[in-house]
Formats: C-alpha cells, sequence, structure tokens
C-alpha cells in the first residue's frame, strides 16, 4: 500500500509530543508562578513529563485507520475452515412388539 495514508496512530503521538514540547516552554515563559517557584531541575523536566502525558492521552483516543487489504477476522473460538464432524457409532433400530410377528 504504498499510497495508503498514515494511520491516525501513528502520527498522532508524534504530533502531541512535539506540541506539548512547545506548550511547556510556553507555559514556563508566560506562568510567572513556575518560573518563580521551580528548580531548575524541575523546569527541564516538565516538558518530558507533559509530553509523556500528552502523548499517552492523544494516542489512546486517536482512531484506528482499517486496512481494507486485510484477510477478515474469523470471529473468536471459531478456525478459518469449518471442524469436521464427530463419528458416531451406528445405532440399532428395535421394532415394536405389534411388528415384529411372523406369519
Amino acid at each position: 500500500m504504498a499510497n495508503a495514508p498514515i494511520e491516525a496512530k501513528a502520527y498522532t503521538g508524534t504530533v502531541a509530543t512535539f506540541a506539548a514540547g512547545y506548550l511547556a516552554t510556553l507555559l514556563i515563559e508566560i506562568i510567572p508562578w513556575l518560573k518563580d517557584n521551580l528548580t531548575p531541575d524541575q523546569v527541564q523536566n516538565l516538558p518530558i513529563f507533559l509530553a509523556t502525558v500528552i502523548t499517552a492521552i492523544a494516542s489512546y483516543y486517536a482512531p484506528h485507520t482499517s486496512r481494507p487489504d486485510l484477510i477478515p477476522v474469523s470471529p473468536a473460538g471459531r478456525h478459518a475452515s469449518p471442524a469436521p464432524e464427530p463419528v458416531t457409532a451406528p445405532t440399532t433400530v428395535v421394532p415394536k412388539d405389534e411388528t415384529a410377528t411372523a406369519g
């Protein structure tokens, strides 16, 4: 499938990570409390933390792109070919009392 679109689940995580990095930098620059009360280590870890959380949420809720070129999945508990019928022992038919008279 050379011309197929990229699956949504594949690019959602990448885009979310990219956006989260810029969002964290913007939050640190805009919100004075973050700039004044976070240690330098926390300032450096904030983009990593936000990217992890936002990427996980975005990837979880991204729609799955169906692939029409794949073989359909069989229902659970069923095989691709039907199972053979079980072999049973022959049964004996016993006639009723009225039909067994000789004459």
